[in-house]
């Protein structure tokens, strides 16, 4: 299995190693690099930790930025275009009979599906160190990883096939997602929704597993991660223009949603 996932990547491969469900390698593309359309023997996660890159398959395309993960069906094809900069991906593999099993458990496994999620780029973080590692509990601790991975990358999809909503939950979401920056407050989203405050509390709730503020939290904390994996901004910058006070509450919220503080993101993006 191992060689088949190494000889899928047309970048160049930093590292691999393999576990007992997943294989996981760490592959850089140069600056521009154009892989025509393709596919993959197995189902894999990729998680752009520098760079960005332009994914297009027949029915879709993204601009992958860094910190975007794409969750890659087996046999899908698709074809990429990286920026200027390049980009380092860490890619899990699941193996075909792993695979098997999650679907009979009813969880879809047959589509695309893209998340931006700092939980997913700290994860792929960790996974990239403990590749580097020789000591006997590595393997175990890349399969715990692999599996939460998993878990980040394909709850969504699970949620959303499995599950009806009303439409104006919908425009909430979009609402939260245009607007993260600004101090909204319950009333003026119901007001825009037609609906009654308490009522958008519960059913919010009830469909994202977490109030709205903290939704918007989770919104200012990725584009904020975005933001310090793209570019050199100063962080207090960043802080400002993603919605929080300032730097030390960029830090605080940043370090307990992704386990990451700002100047460890950079650092890990540079390499250092």
């Amino acid at each position: 299995m191992q060689r088949a996932f190494q000889e899928g990547f047309s970048g160049e491969i930093l590292q691999a190693r393999r576990t007992a469900d997943f294989g996981v390698i760490e592959v850089a593309y140069a600056p521009n690099q154009v892989l025509p359309l393709h596919s993959h023997q197995h189902a894999y996660i990729s998680v752009a930790l520098r760079g960005s890159y332009l994914e297009q398959s027949k029915a879709s395309a993204w601009e992958c930025p860094a910190g975007g993960t794409i969750f890659h069906a087996a046999g899908e094809s698709h074809s990429n275009r990286f920026f200027e900069r390049g980009a380092r991906l860490v890619v899990l593999e699941i193996h075909p009979r792993f695979l098997t099993q999650i679907a009979d458990q009813g969880i879809p496994t047959d589509n695309p599906n893209t998340v931006t999620n700092p939980h997913c780029t700290h994860l792929a973080m960790r996974l990239d160190q403990a590749m580097r590692r020789s000591d006997p509990l590595s393997a175990l601790c890349m399969e715990g990883l692999g599996l939460e991975l998993l878990s980040e990358t394909l709850q969504p999809r699970f949620e959303d096939g499995n599950r009806r909503h009303p439409d104006w939950l919908e425009r909430v979401r979009e609402i939260l997602h245009d607007r993260y920056r600004e101090h909204l407050t319950l009333t003026e989203l119901a007001s825009a929704v037609q609906v009654h405050p308490v009522h958008l509390a519960r059913a919010f709730r009830k469909r994202y597993q977490c109030c709205v503020g903290d939704f918007i939290r989770k919104l200012r904390v990725e584009a904020a991660c975005r933001e310090l994996l793209q570019s050199d901004v100063p962080i207090a910058e960043i802080a400002a223009r993603t919605g929080f006070t300032d730097q030390s509450h960029l830090s605080r919220i940043l370090k307990r949603q992704a386990g990451l503080s700002p100047g460890q993101f950079r650092k890990f993006r540079d390499g250092i």
